[in-house]
């Protein structure tokens, strides 16, 4: 027996990561071979199933470009694909979704419809509500972060539209995360912060804020180590994908980070374990820039006693006229470059990045010749790994002075 047009219809509509439309327990998705017009007629409608929208509007959102010789027509054929592939998702043949009235384009509102994006906005909406108990504001706020699988109709990304509306989703999402984060604060629920900012920046990875929060829950929850890790990790993950240094923004949190290691400690064992754990790595030491200045310090002001002389090697990626190179090919190189210097080191030599495409090294207890010897090593060890012949890397080798 067939349902009919609206009774006991019931739709359920992901848009948050793959795009799904389940009718009455029949779910289709955005699987290859479909045509991409028909979806994005459908994913329009529903995700502004609250509006009338004129043909014109439809027109350019469909055909962005212009290609289409005769776009009414092209419409109504589309309308009409569109209509008999939710039929056939809902197994009936009289239920009409798409609307045509006044002129204009609607989706059928009579139908029981339930659509993640707006539950994601109801629910941020219900939980900023002040007046709520904290831990139902959690709650909601728990509730909304699940809604978020990913990317606003990742597949049609390259529409307008689209990439409007996934901006605010994106954002609407961050806010949920943070403000549930700064409940949890004040119920030193760390853990729980941990949790759910991990999994946040696997969706949003390049979303500073959420780092921080991160960062200052593992400090919070006395993960030096993780919270160190982290720290040169976003620092290298913004060089690397933005080619923008964010030291001078991340400096207050590393000085908390630094403030909460000199923590008072009675039990040397603990402290030894935590040594112990901190140099567990194999290779030299690869840490933020500002790490390595407060070494080279220390360093600096040791020569004078021990007389063991200490020698550092910048080395610079450039293209062959000197220039920083284009992205796509920094970012292979630096990346070929880093691997090369961190295998050819030992585990007491140090290095930084310097800048997006430089790296600093400090060699203690070697002389200039055996400076020269490792710089050439590296080199060679790049060119092994990296054949193409569209950067070249310049090194400077000079002693570190002492420090009176």
């Amino acid at each position: 027996m067939q349902p009919n047009s609206t009774s006991g219809m019931q739709i359920d509509v992901h848009m948050l990561g793959e795009f799904s439309i389940t009718i009455n327990g029949n779910q289709l998705t955005n699987l290859k071979g479909r045509t991409k017009r028909v979806w994005m007629l459908i994913e329009y409608l529903l995700a502004n199933r609250k509006k009338d929208i004129s043909l014109d509007q439809l027109v350019d959102i469909l055909w962005e470009e212009g290609e289409c010789g005769d776009p009414l027509n092209a419409l109504k054929n589309l309308i009409y694909r569109a209509r008999s592939l939710l039929r056939e998702i809902a197994h009936t043949e009289d239920a009409e979704f798409i609307k045509f009235e006044r002129n204009t384009y609607t989706w059928n509102n009579d139908f029981d419809c339930v659509i993640d994006t707006e539950q994601l906005v109801e629910l941020h909406q219900q939980a900023s509500s002040q007046t709520k108990p904290e831990e139902e504001r959690i709650a909601l706020y728990k509730n909304a972060i699940a809604l978020y699988q990913g990317e606003f109709l990742p597949k049609s990304s390259y529409s307008s539209w689209v990439i409007s509306a996934a901006a605010y989703y994106s954002t609407l999402y961050c806010d949920c995360v943070l403000q549930v984060c700064s409940l949890l604060i004040e119920k030193q629920s760390y853990q729980q912060i941990i949790e759910i900012c991990e999994s946040a920046l696997i969706h949003i990875p390049l979303e500073e804020s959420i780092h921080k929060m991160l960062l200052y829950a593992y400090i919070s929850a006395n993960q030096r180590n993780r919270a160190l890790d982290h720290y040169n990790h976003v620092i290298n993950l913004f060089y690397k994908e933005l080619g923008v240094d964010i030291t001078d923004s991340m400096r207050p949190v590393y000085k908390q980070l630094i403030n909460n290691i000199n923590h008072i400690e009675i039990d040397l064992s603990v402290i030894k374990s935590d040594l112990k754990e901190a140099v567990a790595t194999s290779g030299a030491y690869y840490c933020d820039y500002d790490v390595f200045k407060s070494i080279y310090r220390i360093q600096a002001r040791s020569i004078r006693r021990t007389g063991q002389s200490i020698f550092i090697v910048l080395f610079t990626l450039t293209d062959t006229e000197g220039c920083i190179p284009e992205q796509a090919v920094s970012e292979q190189a630096v990346s070929r470059l880093k691997d090369a210097i961190l295998i050819s080191l030992r585990k007491g030599d140090i290095v930084a990045s310097y800048s997006a495409t430089q790296f600093i090294i400090m060699l203690p207890f070697i002389s200039y010749e055996n400076a020269e010897v490792v710089a050439s090593r590296i080199l060679q060890k790049f060119r092994y790994e990296y054949r193409k012949n569209n950067v070249k890397i310049s090194t400077r080798i000079n002693a570190v002075d002492s420090l009176e």
